[in-house]
């Protein structure tokens, strides 16, 4: 199963399974000795890109916009897809659990 209810800052359970950083950036506050703390992997092609995160961060683009630009980048890299079809089939035996900075889950790519 691919959980996507935490983010980076939520405490690790064992009900996570995978815990798997899908940021362009890292976390500043979390110091690199303490990554593998709050993270298992860090998969950035599954990020917005800089252009498209700095847009919403500025209010560029409303989160619609800012979603389906999103959603067109994944589906245009094939890469993205390569990695979403791995984490689909790992997740049918394993739980995956995607972290982003975001709390709100509504407003996140995740």
């Amino acid at each position: 199963m691919i959980k996507t209810k935490k983010s980076i800052r939520s405490s690790k359970g064992p009900e996570d399974g995978t815990r798997i950083l899908i940021t362009r950036y890292v976390p500043r506050y979390i110091k690199k000795e303490e990554q593998k703390d709050h993270w298992d992997k860090w998969l950035i092609d599954l990020s917005p890109s800089r252009a498209l995160h700095k847009q919403y961060k500025n209010w560029k683009i409303t989160w619609d916009v800012f979603s389906q630009r999103f959603r067109d980048e994944i589906r245009n890299n094939e890469k993205s897809m390569e990695l979403c079809s791995q984490l689909a089939k790992r997740s049918l035996n394993e739980n995956i659990t995607l972290l982003c900075f975001e709390d709100d889950e509504r407003l996140c790519h995740r």
